[in-house]
């Protein structure tokens, strides 16, 4: 019984940490999009810019829907590793397996939409890189550095 509950054990700090990392994620995103909001509120937004924002909007909800499901399944997780070392120290080990497996598949659905969301915050830096490219005032300060790279040869 001790060896199990000391397996058990293992993944119980790793989860809060984990739900602390989601939870930061969801800071910053509420953040951003206080941020956002302010902005196209109090600037007149141009159509131009409508669209950016349009996208931005999209991708911001699908990664905060997909957020709240990473810290409900890891809140779950969590309360079916306490469940199963209470079981396990009950002596009832094949209820205590089960919430084990249970807590340990709850993580790994968690990480699976993590790498989704990461994935969506990824392609929304694409969009803001791309606004960048757009613009032609970053030209003047590249150009000099390949005129200094050619005298150097």
């Amino acid at each position: 019984m001790q060896q199990d509950i000391l397996i058990i054990g293992v993944l119980f700090p790793a989860i809060p940490l984990m739900m602390i990392n989601f939870g930061n994620r969801y800071i910053v995103l509420a953040n951003l999009i206080r941020t956002l909001h302010d902005t196209v509120v109090r600037d007149n937004t141009p159509p131009q810019d409508a669209e950016r924002f349009l996208l931005q909007i999209t991708a911001l909800r699908s990664r905060l829907r997909l957020i709240g499901m990473i810290q409900t399944m890891s809140a779950s997780a969590f309360i079916m590793v306490l469940l199963a070392m209470v079981t396990t120290y009950l002596d009832m080990a094949t209820l205590a397996s089960w919430m084990f497996i249970t807590s340990l598949a709850l993580m790994g659905l968690a990480m699976v939409i993590f790498m989704r969301e990461i994935h969506l915050g990824n392609s929304a830096l694409d969009v803001h890189l791309s606004d960048l490219k757009e613009h032609q005032e970053w030209e003047h300060i590249l150009k000099p550095a390949k005129k200094r790279r050619a005298k150097k040869s």
